[in-house]
């Protein structure tokens, strides 16, 4: 593939030379799952024409190894302008990188390459960049900054095709996150254990469980749940679900890569009506519920014969016109073109 005639706009000798622009990535993360990494990840498969290095802060697990193996990979606690010189950069891509990663010399505007800064959430300072974007319209709120620019993700798609594998003798609905206690708070088990009552046609499957909950959720659920380890191709258990419900009393969350996830294979998300769920989500293609009564009524309908039919088919069609790689790559190819 060619790259777009417009990058052109922003091409280095080195470009003109190889015709292959290099693009430096610098993750906060060495964890693809639940890391910005997983962005960085995409980055690279929407920019294919590209060479790409990615640098991350903490050492690259095996799993973040495996998914970025095309790829030039290394840890980097901290970033500087001889390191930038000793990869030959032509463009540089920060995820959520604080000043005190970085050393740019006396003077920051001794970057001697094109610069830009991906905010992913809130909290904290973030490292000087020629161009700054965030992930959602909710994150620059909060942050306060109107004059930044949204950059919404792509995701991959886990499975072409709508809804063809899944089993319509079973409804399953899962839960797919990050494994670490605070995104699994213990007003789960409550949260759960009613909407198990309210549908015992519903079975549940779990992404990223601790250990510690496995056994008290199984049984909010009337036993009728299935636990997985959390793992990058784990997205793929979403070609068998018909819905995912996310649900967090306190944490709201700034973009759901997960949920673009679920849309672009027809898995309908039930989601908070909080944060980045609201930019993502539209009338007939997914459901914002507030109070716990309004997840038992979003299940309830989408079990109605044909409803999960339309309800799949028209996040399919939002997120590949939204989240699809395609798509992040022309917006992302602009914001390179701004650096």
């Amino acid at each position: 593939m060619m790259i777009d005639s417009p990058a052109f706009r922003f091409s280095s000798s080195a470009f003109q030379e190889s015709n292959a622009m290099r693009l430096i990535q610098y993750c906060n993360v060495g964890n693809i799952v639940g890391g910005t990494a997983a962005c960085a990840w995409s980055v690279t498969r929407a920019l294919p024409d590209f060479e790409h290095v990615v640098l991350f802060r903490s050492p690259p697990t095996v799993e973040t190894r495996r998914a970025f193996e095309d790829c030039q990979i290394a840890f980097v606690p901290h970033l500087s302008q001889k390191i930038l010189a000793s990869w030959s950069a032509d463009v540089l891509m920060m995820h959520n990188i604080s000043p005190a990663n970085v050393f740019w010399g006396l003077d920051e505007k001794k970057l001697t390459v094109r610069g830009l800064q991906y905010i992913h959430s809130a909290g904290g300072s973030r490292a000087g960049a020629a161009r700054v974007v965030c992930c959602s319209e909710s994150l620059r709120e909060q942050l306060r900054q109107p004059s930044i620019d949204v950059l919404v993700q792509g995701v991959p798609i886990a499975v072409s095709g709508w809804g063809c594998e899944r089993d319509q003798n079973r409804f399953v609905v899962g839960r797919i996150c990050t494994p670490v206690d605070r995104k699994w708070p213990r007003e789960l088990l409550g949260f759960y254990k009613q909407l198990a009552k309210a549908h015992p046609r519903i079975e549940w499957e779990f992404v990223g469980c601790p250990q510690s909950l496995e056994l008290p959720l199984r049984e909010a659920c009337c036993g009728r749940a299935v636990f997985h380890r959390a793992e990058f191709h784990a997205r793929r258990l979403m070609r068998s679900w018909h819905g995912l419900v996310y649900h967090h009393p306190s944490l709201s969350e700034t973009f759901g890569r997960i949920v673009a996830e679920a849309m672009r294979c027809g898995c309908v998300p039930v989601v908070d009506d909080r944060g980045g769920f609201r930019e993502q989500i539209i009338p007939g293609a997914g459901y914002l519920c507030g109070e716990m009564e309004a997840f038992a009524d979003a299940l309830e309908e989408l079990q109605i014969p044909g409803r999960w039919v339309s309800q799949s088919r028209n996040c399919q069609s939002h997120a590949e016109e939204h989240f699809s790689i395609r798509a992040f790559r022309e917006r992302l190819l602009d914001q390179l073109i701004r650096c």
